[in-house]
């Protein structure tokens, strides 16, 4: 009975044996995989231990290292943008744009002043010598009619030029061809039809010659500049109305609102009892019945211009009056260095808000032609040349342009782009400033 017993407990111990190995084996590999766990400081990667504790540099407490056969942690869309290279991530988020090909109306704006046509300025000279005896005129910008009465002169070579008619007259009055030469020599003197009736009729030569004027407008002296410059920003306003010089006045028969030209202390050049000489300029005389609307613009807008192109005037005191005239002329200038373009359009002086020196404002609208138009931030101003930046395979490189004009927020590309290419919307967000700029070759 007693060995029956001990042969039982030897059996169990026989079949529980396997299941102590396994449980010792369990726990010896938990115990060799945590000891497998290093520790290592999150600032200072040198420093690993096998326990964890704390930093020996800046005492942080060291935290588990990630081991080789970890499962991977799963990357969103936002984890993947975060995760990409800064310079990558900044360029994918540049908006682009691709050029349009259209025609757009464009509008050119343009700052002038009132001025003197310069076709209707006229001297006055001396067309023989002589003393003047009497002045009929006071001060510059005067206003004169034609036919008024501008000086007396005494002339021996008058005197002598009359009382050759005389002699003839009085001496062979049959010999017509005589006759007429001395009056035409009168004439060429500067005697009026008038004077030498006179003179017929009264049978006696005058030493003293009255001399008219033979135009209306302004009479000044001919050292004064009249016309002021388009680019002054303060100008002397004359009266510029029409009707002839009656409705021009420079104190009398102004319009009320306009200011005289400043008169020069000195007066005129010429004084009573001074002597003149033949040929010699005494007056001169400006006609303001019509006057110009001068501008300066750029070169690269007098192509848009022409003869005959319609332009809308406005006068700078007065915003809401608006003139409609054509542009007369397109002169290119240069001056100062600059190269730049005289546009001149005819202004009625019969308006009574038309001053000489006035500023003025004058548009011009036109249609562009067929061409392509990208975002005015699109392109760079470098200086020397336009820039574009041109999308390459995900990156961006500048490439030089040539741009025409501007309108509604667009900019013409004359050349260096095609309708296909892509480029960035905000050129200047490429650019810092320590960027040096290496412009890509284009041979468009």
């Amino acid at each position: 009975m007693r060995k029956s017993w001990k042969n039982k407990l030897l059996w169990l111990l026989v079949l529980l044996l396997p299941f102590s190995f396994t449980g010792c084996n369990e726990a010896g590999d938990g115990a060799e995989a945590a000891n497998d766990i290093q520790y290592t400081c999150p600032m200072h990667p040198q420093i690993v231990r096998d326990e964890p504790g704390s930093c020996p540099i800046c005492g942080m407490d060291l935290v588990a290292k990630q081991t080789a056969d970890a499962p991977a942690i799963a990357i969103s869309s936002d984890l993947e943008y975060l995760l990409q290279p800064a310079n990558q991530a900044v360029v994918s988020g540049i908006e682009t744009a691709q050029p349009v090909q259209k025609q757009v109306q464009q509008e050119i704006t343009m700052s002038g002043v009132v001025t003197y046509d310069t076709r209707r300025q006229y001297i006055i000279p001396a067309r023989f010598g002589g003393r003047i005896e009497k002045l009929y005129v006071q001060f510059n910008f005067q206003p004169i009619r034609k036919g008024q009465k501008l000086y007396d002169i005494y002339s021996p070579e008058l005197v002598t030029a009359q009382k050759e008619l005389l002699y003839l007259l009085e001496n062979d009055p049959s010999n017509s061809s005589l006759i007429n030469g001395a009056k035409q020599k009168l004439r060429l003197l500067g005697a009026t039809a008038g004077q030498v009736e006179q003179l017929i009729r009264s049978g006696r030569e005058t030493y003293t010659f009255s001399v008219y004027s033979p135009y209306s407008g302004y009479v000044l002296d001919p050292a004064v500049a009249a016309s002021p410059s388009p680019v002054a920003t303060a100008a002397p306003a004359a009266p510029a109305t029409g009707g002839g010089m009656g409705g021009m006045g420079g104190g009398a028969t102004g319009t009320g609102s306009s200011t005289s030209p400043p008169v020069p202390s000195g007066g005129f050049s010429i004084r009573e009892g001074m002597y003149v000489s033949t040929g010699q300029a005494l007056l001169k005389v400006i006609d303001a019945s019509q006057v110009w609307a001068q501008f300066n613009i750029p070169s690269s807008q007098a192509g848009q211009l022409k003869k005959g192109t319609p332009i809308s005037i406005t006068f700078n005191q007065l915003p809401d009056k608006t003139v409609q005239s054509e542009v007369n002329l397109v002169e290119p200038v240069y001056e100062a260095g600059e190269n730049f373009a005289q546009v001149r359009a005819s202004l009625p002086a019969g308006n009574t808000s038309t001053l000489i020196g006035q500023l003025i404002t004058g548009k011009v609208t036109y249609n562009t032609g067929m061409s392509l138009w990208v975002p005015k931030e699109a392109v760079l101003d470098i200086g020397t040349q336009s820039v574009a930046f041109l999308n390459n395979n995900g990156g961006f490189k500048p490439i030089s342009v040539r741009i025409g004009g501007s309108a509604d927020g667009m900019v013409e590309i004359l050349s260096g782009l095609s309708a296909q290419d892509t480029i960035a919307v905000n050129a200047q967000f490429l650019v810092d400033s320590e960027s040096f700029i290496r412009v890509a070759d284009n041979n468009r």
